[in-house]
């Protein structure tokens, strides 16, 4: 295994970032005033279809894993952007992403949810395609086809990257490479060793609310004394949150313990970053830096991507809107390997402990969708803890172009110079 721990100039500017946050009476001098996010964009079919048109086009979104395609032909369906999609390893061990739709009459070309295939051949007139290229080798009763080019009608492909063992898709043939996207995101990672990680478990649900008030969620700690009392989540202490916002939409926030919590685990303060074994026997990521032990550290890859960090491993929390009102956020913990058989059963703990935590947020949730779509409600002041929500909605307008919004359910366009790599705010 690769020593990949994270870079200590960087620790200490978030131990410098949480420091200020402790001591500041107010935002920074000069910090924009937000204005209410309009209800609208959380209600609005006409903004829910314009992210459909014009962000979730353009989006590098998790598909899956290399684990999931182990052998040439192997495949599995991903119908979460809208258009229905295949992704398969081909026999020269590429892993790509094809539309999933025969171009003959639209019928799926495969139709199972997993599978191994020589060829993608169509159920229903079995016209066939590669599995390297899409192309289209077969037509039964080709003669009947007056003019037909095969070279004309292979299967469209969908741009498909991996990096750290996942598996990336976006619609958008002209997306910026993924890694180019990933950016400080996957420099942070890579101290898992995310490449030799292994899925865990997962737990799916579906939640009764817009897909961004369930990512918000995940965007600030203001509200984790209020509504979390499972897990561990009430050891942190959100005056000290540090919130960095990152190129490309996404953003990084590190959380320090209360200082209770911190004395408990024999720290000389939050800032006396240590490592420490798990209460529940899991080994840690040699690799993982010690503030991974004696933090909480988060990172949201825009648009729909969360990962809280764990020195043993971690969960990824992919969120996909079904409609302007409900939303499938797709849970997966991963964690180092442990040889043969099944995973080590402290695992189960953990992660029925987490969705002990997801389900206060869901308890949460759902009746906020209501109160959004209620003519009562107007609008979401922000405050400065909170300005990461605000920076993730500045990149949905900047995708789908504020000039084909409509002007009361924009958002003004204040926190570029606020990202890293720019000219940039403490904390």
């Amino acid at each position: 295994m690769t020593d990949r721990s994270l870079d200590e100039a960087l620790v200490e500017k978030l131990l410098e970032e949480m420091r200020f946050e402790f001591s500041r009476v107010g935002p920074p001098a000069g910090f924009p005033r937000f204005h209410d996010v309009p209800s609208e964009r959380y209600t609005s079919t006409e903004f829910f279809d314009l992210e459909r048109q014009h962000l979730w086009t353009k989006a590098w979104v998790v598909a899956g894993r290399v684990e999931d395609v182990p052998d040439t032909g192997s495949y599995f369906l991903f119908d979460e952007l809208g258009p229905p999609l295949i992704v398969v390893r081909g026999s020269d061990h590429t892993v790509r992403c094809f539309s999933n739709t025969c171009r003959h009459r639209g019928a799926p070309v495969v139709r199972e949810p997993t599978g191994t295939v020589k060829h993608l051949r169509c159920q229903y007139h079995a016209w066939t395609y590669t599995t390297d290229t899409g192309e289209l080798i077969a037509v039964p009763d080709e003669r009947d086809f007056v003019d037909l080019c095969k070279d004309d009608r292979a299967l469209p492909q969908v741009r498909c990257e991996t990096w750290g063992g996942w598996i990336w898709v976006n619609l958008d043939p002209d997306a910026q490479p993924l890694l180019e996207f990933l950016g400080t995101v996957a420099t942070e990672l890579d101290q898992f060793n995310p490449q030799d990680l292994r899925l865990i478990g997962t737990d799916h649900r579906i939640m009764n609310c817009n897909w961004k008030v369930a990512v918000e969620a995940f965007l600030e700690v203001y509200h984790l004394r209020h509504i979390h009392k499972s897990g561990n989540l009430p050891e942190l202490d959100n005056r000290g949150a540090t919130m960095g916002l990152l190129p490309n939409g996404s953003s990084r926030m590190v959380t320090p313990f209360s200082k209770q919590s911190a004395e408990l685990l024999g720290m000389d303060g939050w800032d006396d970053l240590r490592e420490f074994a798990a209460k529940d026997g899991l080994a840690s990521i040699p690799s993982a830096h010690p503030i991974i032990h004696s933090a909480r550290y988060s990172f949201t890859v825009f648009p729909n991507l969360v990962i809280p960090l764990g020195a043993a491993g971690f969960p990824f929390l992919v969120f996909f809107p079904i409609d302007v009102a409900t939303t499938h956020i797709r849970i997966f913990h991963y964690g180092p390997g442990w040889g043969e058989g099944d995973p080590p059963d402290a695992w189960a703990g953990r992660i029925s402990a987490f969705g002990a935590i997801i389900d206060e947020d869901v308890e949460n949730l759902d009746p906020m969708q209501r109160a959004m779509e209620s003519p009562l409600y107007s609008g979401v002041p922000l405050s400065y803890q909170e300005r990461r929500i605000w920076y993730f909605h500045e990149m949905i307008d900047q995708l789908i172009g504020p000039e084909r919004i409509p002007e009361s359910h924009r958002v003004a366009q204040l926190l570029g110079a606020y990202v890293e790599g720019s000219r940039c705010a403490t904390g």
